[in-house]
């Protein structure tokens, strides 16, 4: 009334009544007759953490995020934590409890930590960052060395996970396609901590293109790049229906456009610390980050050759390196430049090549790497020039997938795709693509059809 005059609020008034006889709607927010109602009833925001303390809970960042309809979301979360400040705070000892029991799960377990709730944030919270730091302080010592045991013998851990996912895609050609996802649900019972098998599991890669192509003479500097081939790909990069995999495939691009390709001798064992600091093993993840950058900085010849890495969240990852770096590597960090094979695709093949067969349409899954690294519209430009037709989902967004959220919680990823799968699905297309392979085979699950890398679009677009 102060704002408006005793007029108009008077007419307010009188709409209000004649559209909400009842006063159910927001009542006591607009119209209320109280002239102290703007000092009672006032919300406890207790002070909770300084990643979102910042937050006023408008719920700008709700539609952005993958468990939304799952669990909860960045602004639920943060106030869950308020929640249980306060109850803290007032000793109630038995609510306390019961809600952080459920958090653990609502909270922690199917927070993606994408970070795509930042962007969308007034005030820039990255909620993701709140998860990692309370997963970090809920592990004990012994899980931390456990951590950093895996991450100093990861050669011997990605040759045990190639095993068991080539005697895994064995067993289903024997007994079933099913067989191992029935398998690994009645194992879940038991021990929660295993991973689920899915139908887009179709057995480890060959190797050998990497070590073909690392024994062929590199002639000259022109057109030459460093193939990095991630973890992902080394251990599940094959593709249903597909001759070559995704190594052979980026290397058949290559070859095509004539672009020279350096490999490793010891890409084995080699990781970019995502699957250490989205859980939150920060000796681990700093191990792993300092190891990478020294092996990357000597393969490309101290920053002379550009590093190519066939995932788009690895591509990501590495270039978030910095903070855990030892001084000696900071340096050796700022030397590289690192793309991922949608900048590759960008730069390196559409100069030098000439489309030979376009596809008719194809959709795409933007993944939330190329939306944080701000390539998405690369993305699309490399596909619009493979294709005729190319169709970006309008509910495109976190797959839930979050490298291995989706093998241990596949509600996460059923609910996190829903909209987008239904959108895709009211129409055939030639081909389905994207730029990460955990993310493809969270989209392929929900589409029932077969997405792989934007990198397969190119090789069968060229001669």
């Amino acid at each position: 009334e102060t704002e408006w005059g005793g007029d108009a609020y008077a007419i307010m008034k009188r709409i209000k009544q004649a559209v909400d006889p009842d006063g159910i709607l927001n009542p006591g927010v607009i119209i209320n007759d109280d002239a102290k109602a703007y000092v009672k009833n006032l919300k406890d925001l207790p002070a909770v953490e300084e990643e979102v303390d910042r937050c006023i809970e408008c719920g700008y960042c709700e539609h952005k995020c993958p468990s939304r309809n799952l669990t909860t979301t960045p602004r639920r979360r943060i106030v869950v934590r308020r929640a249980l400040a306060n109850l803290k705070s007032i000793g109630n000892v038995k609510q306390h409890k019961l809600l952080l029991d459920q958090y653990q799960y609502d909270v922690l377990e199917t927070c993606a930590v994408d970070g795509l709730c930042a962007p969308a944030c007034p005030v820039d919270i990255n909620t993701g960052d709140l998860v990692k730091r309370l997963r970090r302080e809920s592990h004990s010592s012994f899980a931390n060395g456990v951590a950093l045991w895996v991450a100093k013998k990861f050669s011997v851990i990605e040759r045990t996970a190639r095993l068991a996912i080539q005697v895994g895609a064995g067993i289903n050609r024997v007994f079933g396609k099913n067989t191992m996802t029935r398998l690994t649900h009645s194992a879940k019972k038991l021990f929660p901590a295993i991973p689920l098998w899915t139908k887009e599991m179709t057995g480890a890669p060959d190797l050998q293109s990497l070590i073909v192509n690392r024994q062929n003479q590199h002639r000259s500097n022109q057109s030459t790049i460093v193939y990095f081939p991630s973890c992902i790909s080394r251990m599940m990069g094959t593709y249903p229906g597909k001759e070559k995999n995704l190594m052979e495939t980026f290397f058949s691009v290559c070859e095509k456009a004539k672009v020279q390709v350096i490999v490793s001798e010891k890409f084995s064992g080699t990781c970019c610390g995502q699957i250490f600091s989205s859980k939150g093993y920060t000796h681990a993840y700093r191990f792993t980050a300092n190891k990478i950058v020294k092996h990357l900085w000597e393969v490309s010849k101290e920053g002379l050759y550009p590093i190519v890495i066939d995932v788009s969240s690895c591509a990501f990852t590495l270039r978030l390196l910095r903070p855990a770096l030892e001084t000696e590597n900071l340096k050796k960090f700022d030397g590289l430049k690192v793309l991922d094979s949608v900048e590759f695709l960008h730069d390196f093949i559409l100069p030098l090549t000439e489309v030979v067969k376009k596809k008719k349409n194809i959709a795409l899954h933007p993944v939330c790497s190329l939306q944080k690294m701000k390539t998405e519209n690369i993305f699309i430009k490399v596909a619009g020039h493979f294709a005729e037709q190319v169709m970006v989902p309008k509910h495109t967004g976190c797959c839930g997938m979050a490298g291995d959220r989706g093998f241990l919680f596949p509600e996460l990823t059923d609910s996190a795709t829903a909209k987008e799968s239904e959108e895709v699905k009211q129409n055939e297309y030639q081909g389905y693509y994207s730029s990460t392979k955990t993310c493809e085979m969270a989209m392929s699950k929900a589409v029932g059809k077969n997405y792989e890398s934007i990198l397969y679009l190119v090789d069968e677009a060229l001669i």
